[in-house]
């Protein structure tokens, strides 16, 4: 039961081999059954049918939970951050607020406001200015209380002029004096206080930089209190991409003119995406970035959100539907292909698919289906599925857990408070189409962690999600492009030069330079039931380690377009050589001295990368694949390097965290 992007073994699998041991004898008949229906509803409207299947509902009870929340557990975590802090372990204190204020019901504004403020005082000792100005506006809308409120603008005050942002500075030091009027404070501490905050503002507006700060803020309204969603990034698909469709390739990329290596083809936001689970308390589930001062669900405790902006976009358009489902998913141990099916029909109303059920079926070509919205369900409805290659086991396994999920959105009040039930089989039936998409069309996002000390890097998985346009493009074992995330926004660039009408195909896991043919294509078919016909599996190129160090491969330039690839040792003298294929002769005294000058090019490209200088390297390394490709033919060791090379630099452009 579980997919290629699972984690965890749950409770549904338990409910499934029980199910089949209640099943008995006819179990197998029963699924063998399934063979002989077309239509996914068919499939449903059989298993739901089954009075095995029925009394193994028993065993398959949904209910929203919200354990999490609670207020005698977030004064027990508080009391811990507390003793953090008096100790000065700031990072522990921070993380036991930042708990203390999850788990603290809605209600408990006065509760929350105070662990806000508490975790803004450890920011500030972290030196975290900007984040410590974010908890304390919150604090401070929450209506902090007015004896203690000049605390909290004396604070703000020191984190501006840390930030050397001067008419701030002055703005929350005025409001301090004026908030001491409420304090309790004796006449000496408010004399000596009062004295601080004035003395400062005096040297403030002496200081030439405070007025030209002023004029600028004044023009672009900065707000560095404000916690802000990642900003969208426009979508992009680029004129060299042309969606093209064959028997033999079914629908696939192809480049419509010349692209050059380095070229941003694609940018795209995903239709549907969805965080790991153990990734839930350290960054936003709207749009996947880390946050340091997350902002709470209202009602569950399972989710953070990176800014107020994602929490409501979230209850808005998903959450709603997931709050309190979400710890049900996890125990279950379904993958995340299988909450992505979840949140796909989270995201939109129920009368919104019952409508467009009907017209789900009527094949698009690659033009129409591009043109759609880009929420539009038949963008990824349509998507390869291999119904018919599928055996009845395989289509009984996905229906049950079609079930679940649809139980799950009837138990979150997704069909209202009196669910029809050919109104909850015809979602299920298309939760169970999406099941079968989603198996063979999903990415995953990541991120890329750095270890300062060491320099080495490493992507990490950190969610998926489903990209309709990208989901057209090919896999090969010598991908043209790489992937790169902001986000949960792709970016697609090409990491070599790609002829007009040829396929831009990016990779689906296994990679030439790393994994043998048989294991690649043992792979391809075991997770997307295809056997690869890509170059590199057909001429069976050898492993990165296993290239062979002896020979350069020039490309045959003779007039007559010919194709071949001259293998010459570096110690041949003679710079006229014959082509063994077309008898025609090429110089390779030009292919000689590109290898001299990448030699040069490389070092080069190598110090701005580890320099921390990403932009400078990317076109460094740009430039070196140019002109080696221009006279010499892949698979080669020194053109391997440099496409390494320049996939770094563009991850290092996307997410990143560094762990030191």
């Amino acid at each position: 039961m579980k997919t290629p992007l699972s984690q965890k073994m749950g409770f549904f699998a338990e409910y499934y081999l029980k199910l089949k041991e209640q099943a008995g004898a006819t179990c197998e008949a029963d699924i063998s059954k399934l063979s002989g229906f077309s239509e996914d509803e068919e499939r449903v409207a059989y298993v739901d049918q089954l009075a095995w299947v029925q009394a193994g509902d028993a065993n398959l009870l949904v209910r929203p939970e919200f354990d999490g929340k609670s207020a005698s557990l977030a004064a027990e975590i508080k009391e811990r951050a507390t003793a953090a802090f008096k100790g000065k372990k700031w990072l522990e204190a921070m993380v036991l607020y930042t708990r203390s204020y999850m788990s603290l019901p809605n209600e408990n504004v006065a509760e929350i406001r105070i662990v806000l403020a508490n975790r803004s005082a450890t920011l500030y000792h972290m030196q975290k200015y900007k984040e410590c100005l974010i908890d304390i506006r919150r604090a401070i809308d929450l209506g902090y209380p007015k004896d203690m409120i000049y605390k909290l603008y004396e604070r703000r005050a020191r984190c501006y002029m840390a930030l050397k942002d001067y008419p701030h500075t002055i703005e929350a030091f005025k409001k301090c004096i004026t908030a001491m009027d409420d304090s309790a404070l004796t006449s000496d501490k408010k004399s000596k206080l009062n004295l601080d905050a004035m003395t400062m503002i005096k040297m403030l507006l002496q200081d030439p930089r405070t007025a030209k700060q002023a004029a600028k803020q004044q023009k672009q309204k900065i707000a560095l209190d404000q916690a802000t969603a990642l900003p969208a990034e426009k979508e992009y698909v680029s004129p060299l991409v042309r969606i093209d469709r064959s028997p033999q390739e079914g629908r696939f990329a192809r480049a419509a003119a010349d692209v050059k290596a380095g070229e941003e083809l694609l940018v795209e936001r995903p239709f549907v995406s969805v965080l790991l689970e153990k990734f839930a308390k350290s960054h936003c589930e709207n749009c996947f970035v880390r946050s340091v001062v997350p902002v709470a669900c209202p009602r569950c405790a399972d989710v953070i959100y990176c800014s107020e902006q994602c929490r409501d976009e979230a209850a808005k358009k998903y959450h709603k539907y997931e709050c309190g489902i979400v710890p049900t998913i996890w125990r279950s141990g379904a993958s995340i292909n299988n909450h992505i099916a979840l949140r796909i029909f989270a995201s939109k109303p129920l009368e919104y698919f019952l409508q467009l059920k009907p017209t789900i079926d009527k094949e698009l070509s690659p033009e129409e289906l591009l043109s759609l919205p880009k929420d539009d369900f038949r963008r990824v409805a349509q998507l390869e599925r291999h119904q018919n290659k599928r055996p009845p086991s395989n289509f009984f396994q996905h229906v049950l857990m079609a079930r679940f999920l649809t139980k799950c959105l009837q138990a979150s009040g997704y069909f209202g408070p009196e669910p029809k039930p050919e109104q909850v089989r015809a979602i299920c039936s298309l939760v169970l189409r999406s099941l079968q998409f989603i198996q063979f069309n999903t990415h995953e996002v990541a991120e890329l962690h750095k270890f300062s000390s060491t320099g080495r890097e490493k992507s990490i998985f950190i969610g998926g999600a489903i990209y309709p346009t990208l989901a057209l493009f090919n896999h090969s074992c010598d991908p043209g492009v790489v992937r790169y995330f902001r986000g949960t926004t792709i970016h697609i660039n090409s990491v070599r030069p790609i002829e007009a009408g040829l396929p831009i195909n990016e990779n689906y896991g296994p990679i030439y330079t790393q994994d043998k043919r048989e294991e690649r294509q043992a792979k391809m078919k075991e997770l997307y039931w295809f056997e690869c016909c890509c170059d590199a599996c057909i001429d069976n190129w050898p492993l990165f380690e296993d290239l062979p160090r002896d020979v350069i491969r020039f490309r045959c330039e003779a007039p007559n377009n010919c194709a071949a690839v001259i293998e010459v040792p570096p110690s041949c003298n003679d710079f006229m050589v014959k082509c063994v294929t077309c008898g025609e002769v090429t110089n390779i005294l030009k292919g000689l001295k590109v290898m001299q000058d990448t030699e040069m090019m490389t070092r080069t490209g190598k110090r701005l990368y580890e320099t921390g200088d990403y932009a400078k390297a990317l076109q460094k390394f740009i430039d070196l694949i140019r002109i080696m490709y221009d006279v010499l033919a892949p698979p080669f060791p020194d053109f391997c390097e440099s496409q390494q090379h320049l996939k770094d630099c563009f991850l290092n452009l996307g997410n990143v965290y560094n762990l030191d």
